[in-house]
């Protein structure tokens, strides 16, 4: 039998330990030199995240000190949501009773010693919800550890997107950007209204083509799950029941006949759009979610589902919010519950920042349910999970990938916060991250109503949320922008992909010292993921809004029951890394301990984060990728016999107790390590510098894996056409690793799609040492002349003011059952300042121009293949197009072509972006652009962040259009194909073909 690992975290002054103890039974401790108590806590989802039913099982005992002060029998939080030690002891308990599996188990009153023994982990349980296989025999299976992909732990990444807050011929672009990201399963929401706002006339056209973009998935081999309702929230108006259906008095939400029935004419109208598109018939549609927030009896769910099965709707996956607990027992396997955290929330009602206990979800526990979101209608009651919860898998919707902006509460998010709450959520048993929202949007227009959620809707009317504006800081923001966070997710995507299959069999550890509230800095945050010998530490020393101090001197030991780190057993645990760490400030990092890197050849331990590896065409090489901790110097340790030898290493080769240690390692694109297997085979470990491993990409071309390093975001299509893209012409270097001819060995050149230009694209070598290949892609000439057009100072975008502002508004409460400040009206813009925004022409259509260079003009160039470059006759058509970028201080902005609002948006202290290209055909016709903003009063009852607060000075109130300014938006395309088809379509030029 396996043992679990003994582990211990040490700091220097005092010691912070976590010891697993090598011993059929396991226990957790933590030791600090100021307590005269010791005590111990229990593993707590062992039994249910041990591994799939082939894994080993453990035994394990447990204690833990409880550190609640005055908690009540049951253990339950209080409902006031304060930001009290209370807080803590509910979640603290709920993680003691989930590991002792006695709900209330409670020592004295002054929080005495719980202790608990679990049996052996049962196995794992197969769980079947729907149909799991499509007509090529790919199958997808369920268990209480994880989801399957054929048999093989599968850990997809899912991302949000709602079709109908997009125009639909950006859908393709969008799903690219979404793809080369790190997503796999899209995930979008059926709003009812946005379909039936007016009773049997629905409408599924235009962006509402529910069907298209199912099938433009498809095309781009990303998977789908639907979101069917019948209500979603999602900040929509009524939560997306249409304003008839609350008219008509039925009672929604229930098992009301009347209701139902309305409800099944929606599943059918669901149902025919994804004729043919299920799972089951060889689509990309895995699982619907049915509800949303749900907290009544189950049996409602479950008679959605059999709502759904009778239309057709049969899917491997059926799944709901884990949150809030039903009212009565789910049966296991039915549904599926998944789960979310929010860095912070715009739906509070308090005005201060963190409210609540939003800094839980910046701690590792073992509680999958967290009462922030939505808690302005759900409350914020007790900390507990269902009792059933632990025989599903941990999977998660609703990462926070950004935040929207109430009236009342104007959230910032910090790109840190969503990658924290990432990597916290994998190190407390997660198996498939999921984010809400992963790209922007806008709301479209409505008939009868504005779409939005806002104070005065019948029903879901908490909150006033713009009237188009959806952006929600996402890492894809509403017109396509990428975001920082987006970079720092697709970086921990790449080791979710090639190593997240062996999270479903690694249980989660936690230490017993764990934070005693959102002030204590002191306290390490941390957790472990093993299967008894191999896993990952998991750090998060970062918290939304509180600054973390450095944690220096710490140290990880290891000793495992088959401990490589350590052959003699009298020799003591194995201290990793060889000289204490200093855990930097605000970082939050995953360190990997006996990674099996194949071959037989194991990596002991790396103060380096693992990101992907990349396996040569004839199996003899295998490169695989770490990305640099900043303030940490990167260390290697290889386990001695499973190697023949180091062929060459970055920093200084150290050997003793059976490791070979690389230590002092300076990041680099050349390899850090290179070694031989006994077997023969190489295997080569670079580590990247912390810039580099954001630019870093991997992604399938040539019909094989390759990894790109670029300065601007890739994508690439089915059809094997690469896209770059950047906000200037100018040329654009990438790295990539393999060769271009190992890539496409029967092709000989690249042919740059649809242009005016011939040139040379140059291919050169890695400089010496560097795996990787540089390819050169040429600047647009075209492009790059209507990018200096621009930046011309005549021709530049001009604001010019219309009309002052009025007085700032006095600000009333909304109508909210608990009521806060309300948006403005239509009425009150009457006092808005105005600006009319003045855009260039532009420049005439060049003619079309060929211009040959030779592989001579660049010395560097060892090999040149030939290209077509695009070249953008009209600078406002180019792709993706420029964005108008409105830089201004005030309360509210809204933007208007011509009479129509097209955007707007609540100040919190971030520009706001419109992407010109949409609305191309009207600026062409004429239509007026103005901008419109009202005066934020200088004590306005409304939360921002105080970076963001405007400088009043001796005034009471801005409105101040600060400046317009056009951000270009370029793609750099290569399509690859054989030099005889580029010779031809070179030819077709030149003949007008």
């Amino acid at each position: 039998m396996l043992r679990l690992p003994f582990l211990r975290a040490k700091r220097t002054t005092p010691p912070l330990r976590l010891f697993l103890f090598a011993t059929p039974v396991a226990t957790v401790t933590t030791v600090a030199t100021v307590a005269t108590v010791i005590a111990f806590a229990t593993v707590a989802a062992l039994a249910t995240l041990a591994a799939f039913a082939s894994a080993p099982l453990f035994f394990t005992t447990a204690r833990a000190q409880d550190f609640s002060s005055g908690r009540s029998p049951s253990g339950s939080s209080p409902s006031s949501g304060s930001d009290s030690q209370a807080i803590t002891n509910a979640y603290r308990a709920a993680e003691d009773r989930l590991a002792s599996g006695a709900p209330g188990s409670a020592g004295g009153a002054n929080g005495a010693n719980v202790a608990a023994t679990t049996s052996t982990a049962p196995p794992a349980t197969t769980l079947q919800t729907g149909t799991p296989t499509n007509p090529e025999g790919d199958a997808i299976g369920v268990t209480s550890r994880g989801l399957a992909l054929n048999g093989t732990p599968w850990t997809p990444v899912m991302g949000e997107f709602h079709y109908a807050r997009y125009p639909e011929g950006e859908w393709r672009d969008e799903l690219l950007k979404m793809k080369s990201g790190g997503i796999d399963i899209v995930a979008t929401y059926v709003f009812w209204i946005h379909h039936e706002e007016i009773e049997g006339a629905f409408d599924w056209s235009g962006r509402r083509d529910l069907r298209r973009f199912v099938e433009t998935c498809k095309e781009l081999e990303l998977k789908v799950i639907v979101r069917c309702g019948p209500w979603c929230h999602g900040e929509v108006r009524n939560g997306g029941l249409p304003d008839w259906l609350l008219a008509s008095g039925c009672r929604v939400r229930s098992d009301d006949p009347a209701y139902m029935e309305k409800a099944r004419v929606l599943y059918t109208q669901i149902a025919a759009q994804l004729k043919g598109l299920l799972w089951k018939d060889g689509g990309p549609v895995v699982g619907i979610q049915l509800e949303n927030e749900y907290r009544g009896p189950a049996e409602h769910l479950l008679a959605l589902k059999r709502m759904a099965i009778d239309a057709g709707i049969d899917v491997p996956l059926y799944t709901r919010t884990g949150w809030p607990a039903l009212t009565s027992p789910m049966p296991p396997g039915e549904i599926l519950p998944l789960f979310g955290v929010y860095a912070e929330g715009f739906w509070d009602r308090e005005m201060t920042p963190m409210p609540g206990n939003y800094w839980a979800g910046f701690r590792f526990s073992t509680l999958r349910s967290d009462n922030n979101i939505a808690n302005e209608a759900l409350g914020r009651g007790g900390v507990t999970d269902e009792p059933d919860t632990e025989s599903h898998p941990y999977l998660t919707c609703e990462i926070g990938g950004g935040m929207m902006s109430s009236y009342h509460r104007r959230i910032l998010n910090d790109p840190r916060d969503i990658e924290s709450t990432t990597i916290v959520k994998l190190g407390s048993g997660g198996v498939s991250p999921g984010y809400y929202m992963y790209h922007g949007g806008e709301n479209p227009d409505g008939l009868l109503t504005t779409l939005e959620e806002n104070q005065s809707a019948p029903t879901t009317n908490w909150n006033d949320l713009p009237v188009k504006n959806y952006d929600f800081q996402a890492p894809l923001g509403a017109a396509g922008q990428f975001r920082p966070h987006f970079h720092r997710l697709r970086r921990l995507h790449l080791f979710v992909h090639d190593f997240g299959y062996l999270l479903p069999g690694m249980p989660v550890t936690l230490p017993e010292r764990r934070p005693q509230g959102k002030d204590d800095t002191r306290t390490l945050r941390w957790s472990v993921r093993s299967d008894g010998h191999s896993g990952f530490i998991f750090v998060n020393n970062y918290q939304r809004l509180q600054p973390m101090p450095a944690r220096e001197g710490v140290q990880f030991e290891l000793n495992l029951a088959r401990d490589p780190l350590n052959p003699n057993p009298k020799a003591g645990p194995t201290k990793i890394p060889a000289a204490p760490l200093d855990v930097p400030a605000d970082s939050a990092f995953i360190l990997p301990f006996n990674m099996t890197l194949g071959y037989g050849v194991e990596l002991a331990y790396a103060t380096a984060q693992p990101l992907c590896l990349v396996e040569s065409f004839d199996g003899k090489m295998r490169n695989f990728f770490f990305a640099e901790i900043p303030g940490i110097v990167p260390e290697l340790a290889i386990t001695d016999n499973t190697i023949d030898g180091v062929a060459d290493a970055g920093g200084r080769q150290r050997k003793a107790d059976g490791l070979i240690r690389i230590t002092s390692l300076k990041p680099s694109q050349k390899p850090a390590l290179s070694l031989r297997s006994r077997n023969g085979h190489g295997i080569r470990i670079i580590v990247l510098s912390h810039a580099d491993s954001l630019n870093l990409y991997k992604l399938e071309w040539g019909d094989e894996d390759c990894v790109i390093l670029s300065p601007a975001p890739v994508t690439i299509a089915p059809d094997q056409t690469l896209t770059v893209h950047t906000e200037n012409a100018e040329p654009v270097k990438l790295k990539i690793h393999p060769s271009f001819p190992q890539l496409f060995p029967k092709k000989k050149g690249f042919l740059r799609q649809a242009g005016q230009f011939i040139a040379w694209i140059f291919r050169e070598p890695g400089r010496e040492g560097s795996i990787f290949e540089t390819l050169t892609l040429p600047s647009d000439q075209a492009a790059a002349a209507g990018a200096a057009y621009l930046k011309n100072e005549h021709t530049a975008a001009r604001a010019k003011k219309i009309r002052a502002a009025g007085p700032a508004r006095e600000i009333p409460l909304g109508r909210a059952p608990k009521p806060v400040p309300a948006a403005p009206t239509d009425a009150d813009f009457a006092q808005a300042a105005i600006w009319e925004i003045e855009l260039p022409a532009p420049p005439a259509p060049r003619a079309t121009t060929n211009v040959t260079t030779t592989a001579a003009a660049n010395a560097t160039t060892t090999a040149a293949a030939n290209v077509t470059a695009t070249a953008a006759a009209n600078v406002t058509a180019a792709a993706g197009g420029p964005l108008l970028r409105l830089h201004y201080a005030g309360d509210v902005a809204r933007v208007h072509l011509g009479e129509k609002l097209i955007m707007d948006d609540f100040y919190n202290g971030q520009p706001l972006d419109l992407p010109l290209a949409r609305y191309q055909q009207e600026l062409a016709a004429g239509a007026k652009l103005t901008v419109s903003i009202l005066p934020l009063r200088k004590d306005s009852p409304v939360y921002m962040a105080d970076a963001a607060r405007p400088r009043f000075g001796k005034k009471a109130a801005t409105a101040e259009l600060i400046r317009a300014e056009l951000v270009q938006r370029h793609t750099h395309t290569l399509i690859v194909k054989d030099t005889d088809d580029a010779d031809k379509d070179a030819d077709d030029k030149d003949t007008g073909k």
